[in-house]
Parts: structure tokens; C-alpha cells; sequence
């Protein structure tokens, strides 16, 4: 064996130790940063603990979610040409919103309306475009009922895209009010968002989350972030939307599931009386 040969076997050698030791240096800072950041997060829960702030489970899991663009549905568009199937009913639409009170109110189950709500809005001659809607139990309350369209499998958090069933004070639905986003694309490919329990930390670390307050629910939706000038359309950002109960009334409040930036709309605020 000559001695160059060998200089080639112990350079490969050489090159294969650095690697593997490499490597694990790499996986090894890994855990360790991953490690921190949780050990940080945990800190941080027990302050609100500290700070008489009550809340469930908060995951940690990352889901994927995407930028979406759409428009809402305006004159012409699909949610009007849809209203002329309706039936037994008085309808209109205006501002992009269909609007339609029923003949005959429609009784429903004080606690589980969507058990009549779920069959009523798979019948076109009903509700326009009901199999793209699915019941929304933490957006409503005991005089609307909140139907949210689904985007991407995630529910659409603001009224663009909400089907609200109104509610009369003997359990009846007397109408509803609906807006639809249509031809809702991907802006880019499927990305990884913050986790439901980074959300929460990072409200309470920008001082959202008063003291003796309770975190009720927080949910991964989407929520307009800007308007364009290309036929009105919007884009839509993946949002993690939390519920804050303070004393007597309820405010929800939103985090960029993307960039972990508060949202600066404004919060939804409602009493107490309001919920169920």
C-alpha cells in the first residue's frame, strides 16, 4: 500500500469523525435550544398561575396553514345567484351580506341548536352554500348563532365569511345574515404557525391578559389582513383568536399565527349576559 493511499484513507477517515461529531454538537444545541424555550414557556405559565390567570390545556404542537386570497361575494357574484333558490322566506343582498328573515320562525334546542341548524343549512331551498359553513360553538351566544365557512379546513374568524343565525328569546331562529369569501386561493405553500400555548405566553408577555382573568378558548382561524386593489380581493392570515374572561364581559383577542404579532383590529367585546 503506498503512502498516498493511506493519506486518502485516514483523510477520509478524518473527514467521517469531524461529521458525525458534527452532527451530534448540532443535535445536541438543538435540544438544548429546544429545551430553553420550553423551559422559558413553562416559567412564564406559572407567572399567570402567579397572576390569579386560569386557563386549560394550551398545545404545542405547529400547525400548517397558508396566506389566502379572496373576495367577498359581491352583485353577481355566487352567494346572490344562489339566493334565488330560497324558499319560504324574504330575502335581499346588500353591501356583499345576503340578509333573509323566515316566514315561520324555526324552533331550535336552547343548548345544541346546531342539532336543527346542521340538517336546515344542507338544503340549498334554506341557506345558500351551507356545506361550505360549519357550526362555530365558542363564536356564538344565545341570540346568534355562528356558522364560520371553512377555509383550507380552518374557520374563517371574521364576518367575511360567517353564516349568524338570529335567535328570538323562545329558543327561534327568525332569519340569518351571510357573506361568503369566493375563488379562495393559496398564496404560497403550506407553512408551519405558532403553537396555541406560544399564542397565549405571547399575549400575556404584551400585557393583553389582565390579572384574574380566564383564558376560555383560543382558536387557530383566519382573519383579514389587508385589502388589494385586484378586483377588492383580500388576503387572509392564519390568526390564532383567544377569549378572555375578565369580570362581567368577554374580549377576543388575536395573534398572527405567522409572525406571533398582536393583530391591532379591534378586540370583539361583549357582556357577560351575552354567552352562554
Amino acid at each position: 500500500m503506498n503512502f498516498k493511499r493511506i493519506q486518502w484513507i485516514f483523510l477520509i477517515a478524518f473527514l467521517a469523525f469531524d461529521i458525525i461529531v458534527g452532527c451530534e454538537l448540532l443535535l445536541q444545541n438543538r435540544f438544548t435550544i429546544a429545551n430553553g424555550g420550553q423551559n422559558r414557556q413553562e416559567t412564564v405559565l406559572k407567572e399567570m398561575r402567579s397572576d390569579s390567570i386560569s386557563y386549560g390545556p394550551l398545545s404545542k404542537s405547529q400547525p400548517n396553514a397558508y396566506y389566502i386570497s379572496g373576495s367577498r361575494s359581491g352583485d353577481g357574484g355566487q352567494l346572490e345567484q344562489e339566493m334565488t333558490k330560497l324558499h319560504n322566506q324574504t330575502a335581499r343582498f346588500a353591501n356583499s351580506q345576503l340578509n333573509s328573515e323566515f316566514d315561520s320562525p324555526i324552533r331550535v334546542n336552547a343548548d345544541h341548536p346546531e342539532w336543527q341548524l346542521n340538517k336546515l343549512i344542507k338544503r340549498s331551498r334554506n341557506v345558500p352554500l351551507g356545506s361550505h359553513y360549519h357550526y362555530n360553538a365558542q363564536l356564538s351566544d344565545k341570540t346568534t348563532v355562528v356558522y364560520t365557512q371553512m377555509v383550507k379546513h380552518r374557520p374563517v374568524m371574521v364576518s367575511d365569511g360567517q353564516l349568524r343565525f338570529h335567535l328570538n328569546n323562545n329558543h327561534q331562529v327568525t332569519g340569518f345574515t351571510q357573506a361568503y369569501i369566493e375563488n379562495a386561493t393559496t398564496l404560497q405553500q403550506r407553512s408551519a404557525t405558532i403553537s396555541q400555548r406560544r399564542a397565549v405566553i405571547w399575549l400575556y408577555r404584551h400585557n393583553q391578559i389582565p390579572n384574574n382573568s380566564q383564558i376560555r378558548w383560543a382558536m387557530l382561524g383566519y382573519t383579514k389582513l389587508l385589502t388589494t386593489n385586484n378586483r377588492n380581493r383580500s388576503v387572509y392570515v392564519p390568526t390564532w383568536a383567544v377569549q378572555i374572561k375578565t369580570a362581567g364581559t368577554y374580549e377576543r383577542l388575536n395573534v398572527n399565527a405567522f409572525n406571533s404579532t398582536v393583530m391591532k383590529s379591534s378586540p370583539d367585546t361583549v357582556n357577560m349576559d351575552g354567552i352562554k
